[in-house]
């Protein structure tokens, strides 16, 4: 009996421990650098043009990882996205030629890295559904129910395939029809649902580029900015940008320094905001494209490069246009984002591009000036998210957000709306 109080203590020291611990793991998973790398459709070998199976690249070296998932391998086995558990034993397709039963089916074109539940998003050439793989534990994830045509109300063709896809900056998925005539939307946490925005609208000016020529507009892959829009890259290297939230899509031309012969079928943005592109019939070499002047500059490892119909990962187009009006300009060519604003799920993000490497502090308070948050960031490269929750039982309103640096000198201030509290 003399024995029982010290060991009740020691119980309760470890579980404050364990709380302190939990707690520096919060901190250091709400931290986001840049990603170095992509996620990548290829064949399995170097000189193939079949898309079915999911590597890894280092978006700096251009080196490969071994094959991660092998989409046509026929004892893998598929589970239900709403119910973990339950395998799914067959997926029948009306026509038999498209073996949706295997995890890539007759290929991948589309592909999203979702950073924040460690999962890729795809969708099958030629098969209306959208599916992911958790990187934990590599298995793969069919969401059920409506797909994208089906929530269109209409049908899938060969020519209505979606072949882009990317996750914006507000952790939803988006994807654009080849016609134009559909942006589908998609929720990405717990069961993922699939809306269909509407048929996207020309800017005056387009003219003849429309965005609605299915011929011209076709294929590519997509990326986002850090400022509400898209942006698609053609299979014939065109560009367009969509502001998601009117729909508007604007013709900003066609790139120039690529081979004649190469067509962009993948497209990600690398840790220093360029672009890197992608062909799924050219294998010569790759190529980085800077995005102020949309003009592309030859990316050739030695280690040499597979054909790739995608790319993905979670770097955001830090937009030209942003860098120039932001006010809170941060030195040299360096500034700070906030976004999404109005905050949605208590949540948003801080990218900090081009500012002096160290240590920075976060304060965020309410209009009375309270404080609500107070955090350290540390910026070791030239371009680093920051992820940013609001406590437990924050009310929906208004609360300013201040930057200052290690000299204490504030270099950057905004005030965000949290719109919603989940």
């Amino acid at each position: 009996m003399p024995r029982t109080r010290p060991i009740r203590l020691k119980m309760k020291e470890l579980r404050y421990l364990f709380l302190i611990i939990l707690s520096f793991s919060s901190i250091f998973s709400a931290t986001a650098q840049a990603d170095r790398f992509a996620y990548a459709v290829t064949d399995s070998k170097q000189d193939g043009m079949n898309w079915i199976v999911l590597r890894k690249i280092n978006i700096r070296t251009g080196e490969f990882s071994q094959v991660l998932l092998d989409g046509i391998k026929k004892d893998m086995t598929l589970y239900d996205a709403e119910n973990k558990q339950r395998k799914i034993m067959e997926i029948r397709d009306t026509n038999q030629m498209y073996q949706p039963q295997l995890a890539f089916a007759s290929g991948v074109a589309a592909l999203a890295y979702d950073r924040k539940n460690n999962r890729v998003f795809y969708i099958p050439q030629y098969v209306d559904q959208l599916r992911y793989i958790d990187l934990s534990s590599m298995k793969v994830y069919c969401v059920h129910g409506k797909g994208f045509y089906a929530a269109a109300g209409s049908k899938m063709e060969p020519m209505s395939t979606l072949p882009r896809l990317v996750i914006a900056g507000d952790g939803y998925g988006y994807s654009i029809s080849n016609d134009g005539n559909h942006l589908f939307r998609f929720s990405t946490d717990g069961t993922p649902k699939v809306e269909d925005l509407g048929s996207l609208i020309d800017a005056k000016g387009n003219n003849e580029n429309t965005i609605h020529n299915a011929c011209g507009t076709g294929g590519g892959d997509m990326i986002a900015d850090d400022d509400g829009n898209l942006y698609l890259i053609t299979a014939q290297n065109q560009v367009y940008k969509t502001k998601i939230s009117t729909l508007e899509t604007s013709y900003l031309g066609k790139i120039s320094g690529l081979p004649e012969k190469f067509n962009t079928n993948g497209a990600a943005v690398d840790d220093e905001g360029r672009i890197l592109v992608s062909s799924s019939t050219y294998n010569d070499a790759w190529f980085k494209i800077d995005p102020s002047e949309w003009k592309a500059y030859e990316f050739k490892p030695k280690t040499g490069l597979y054909r790739s119909s995608d790319l993905a990962n979670s770097n955001l187009l830090v937009t030209s246009r942003t860098a120039k009006n932001n006010p809170f300009f941060a030195g040299n060519n360096g500034f700070i984002k906030l976004y999404p604003n109005p905050a949605e799920k208590n949540v948003f993000m801080v990218r900090l591009t081009n500012i002096e490497p160290g240590d920075y502090s976060l304060k965020m308070t309410d209009i009375s000036g309270r404080t609500i948050l107070e955090k350290k960031i540390a910026v070791k490269t030239t371009t680093h998210t920051e992820t940013v929750f609001f406590p437990p039982k924050t009310s929906v309103g208004l609360y300013l957000v201040r930057i200052g640096n290690r000299k204490n000198s504030q270099v950057f201030s905004e005030k965000v709306m949290l719109n919603r509290v989940e």
